[in-house]
């Protein structure tokens, strides 16, 4: 029998369970495992914010003032500090495992939107990548990959480059980005911080990844997690010098 959500006991559970997480938060660290439940502690989540200067917020992104974002020239897309609530769930994803994350106390996660198809300034509601900890983990298995001569396919918010960038066995870093206007106006508040040779690609990556030649190619310009196999297998197969090729949401792949 289905618990009534609106009982007094069901109400109870659900407050008992929030204070047994809130209860139980630990450190952030990106090297944790994955697990299903994550519990932290919100002063321990730092992440990159090349925008220093904007103030945190949680309206909508359409509704946030000049001094919470910072817009590209064609205003294609819009940079934010999501100000997250202590105690409110985020999503998150590992393999074919879901959970959600809670923080005990207000946490800063920096966040792209993109504009709606053919409609500059007419923002997508939810954003096109955010720094939450399920992303993080889920790049993590790509970046520890990299060696040698690395194509990254996708420059989002630049966490992958520049945590590629940090890697000893890593010596040369070539970035395939779509939108020039992503590149102008984000790459250079994220250049600073790659600590190797780059050199920047603009155009659609299924055409330029093949006539590269790498050790390892880490794809991220798929729109959702999960399902994407298919699609790096097929990249992978035309793509005869790179030695292995890694896709957001799917596994492993080697020539």
């Amino acid at each position: 029998m289905v618990a009534d959500p609106r009982s007094d006991a069901h109400k109870q559970r659900l407050f008992d369970e929030f204070r047994r997480r809130l209860r139980s938060c630990v450190p952030w660290s990106p090297a944790m495992p994955y697990t299903p439940e994550l519990n932290l502690v919100g002063d321990t989540y730092h992440t990159l914010n090349v925008f220093p200067e904007l103030a945190p917020s949680d309206a909508p992104v359409a509704e946030l003032n000049p001094a919470e974002r910072a817009d590209s020239p064609n205003r294609e897309f819009r940079y934010c500090i999501r100000l997250h609530r202590a105690g409110q769930q985020l999503m998150t994803w590992y393999g074919n495992q879901t959970g959600t994350v809670l923080f005990d106390s207000d946490v800063h996660i920096p966040a792209i939107y993109q504009c709606r198809d053919g409609e500059p300034g007419v923002w997508n509601e939810f954003p096109w990548m955010s720094l939450t900890p399920a992303e993080i983990l889920t790049l993590r298995e790509g970046s520890r990959l990299a060696k040698g001569r690395v194509v990254i396919a996708g420059l989002g918010l630049g966490h992958q480059l520049i945590e590629v960038s940090k890697r000893l066995t890593v010596k040369e870093i070539v970035l395939v980005e779509r939108s020039q206007e992503l590149v102008d106006f984000y790459l250079p508040r994220v250049r600073p911080l790659v600590k190797k040779r780059l050199t920047v690609l603009v155009g659609d990556a299924h055409e330029i990844v093949p006539t590269l030649r790498a050790d390892v190619a880490l794809i991220d310009i798929f729109p959702a997690y999960g399902g994407n196999e298919p699609a790096t297998r097929e990249l992978a197969r035309r793509s005869p010098n790179i030695k292995k090729m890694w896709g957001w949401g799917t596994a492993e792949l080697r020539r």
